[in-house]
């Protein structure tokens, strides 16, 4: 691989990393599509793993002053994490593109109808159900895709103000999801999946980036805050987009 290519692919690893420290969430969504570009996409969830952990770890970490309801969340971090196995599981026979753009379909339905937004109002004074209802698709889109924090970013805006809350209950999520997800792909790795000098190289890239953002973070009020994951929602649809029809386009025209 050219070494430019090298250079462009650890920036955009560096900024993933500012993005997830400044909003506590992004780094495995970010990413995962960089990494894809070069390594095919279940590698580059395996070249993510242990980064993303470390990164989630520290930012959970750095939650330990926030005072949260944890019973208030139990139940959707729970789900999630049962959806995790299952996409995970998932990733190892499934095109996952596929679920890049349905998942992308999903978030620009969510962004431009003034009736979905009511309907998920009104689902937010059911919590419960709220949680069964939307926990298993991002469980399991973020066991296949890494791409877990779009659709709950849109369980969590209808949840909670609190930025705090936001931030403990994504990394929370991602947590447990993470280790499910490592559980499953344990059994299918092999040792030359591993590719040792670019994880060290990407970890320790992406923590360097994410102490940076932290430094961002709390200089970001609530209602900033709110504003900007939206067009951080916008920014993964494009992604999203783009790279799954790229991958099919790309496979269809090989198999031609």
């Amino acid at each position: 691989m050219a070494i430019e290519l090298i250079l462009i692919g650890l920036l955009l690893i560096l900024v993933a990393g500012v993005i997830h420290g400044a909003l506590g969430f992004g780094f495995p969504m970010l990413a995962t599509p960089i990494l894809a570009l070069a390594y095919g996409l279940k590698t580059a969830v395996i070249l993510t793993m242990i980064p993303s952990l470390l990164i989630i770890i520290t930012s959970l970490y750095n939650c330990r002053s926030y005072k949260i309801d944890i019973k208030k969340y139990g139940l959707i971090i729970a789900i999630i994490s049962l959806g995790s196995l299952s996409g995970a599981w998932l990733l190892t026979w499934v095109n996952p593109d596929v679920l890049k753009l349905l998942l992308a379909g999903s978030i620009l339905v969510y962004l431009l109808s003034g009736s979905i937004n009511k309907y998920l109002a009104a689902l937010s004074r059911k919590p419960h159900l709220f949680a069964v209802l939307i926990g298993p698709l991002a469980g399991l889109i973020g066991g296949a895709t890494n791409a877990v924090a779009p659709v709950l970013m849109i369980y969590l805006l209808r949840m909670t103000q609190s930025k705090q809350e936001i931030i403990f209950v994504s990394n929370a999520c991602f947590l447990i999801g993470k280790l499910m997800q490592l559980a499953i792909l344990s059994l299918y790795l092999t040792y030359d999946e591993l590719e040792l000098l670019p994880l060290s190289m990407i970890t320790i890239v992406a923590y360097l980036g994410l102490v940076a953002g932290l430094s961002v973070q709390s200089r970001i009020d609530n209602d900033r805050y709110r504003s900007i994951i939206r067009y951080a929602l916008s920014l993964f649809m494009c992604m999203l987009i783009y790279q799954g029809m790229a991958n099919l386009v790309f496979v269809e025209s090989r198999v031609v």
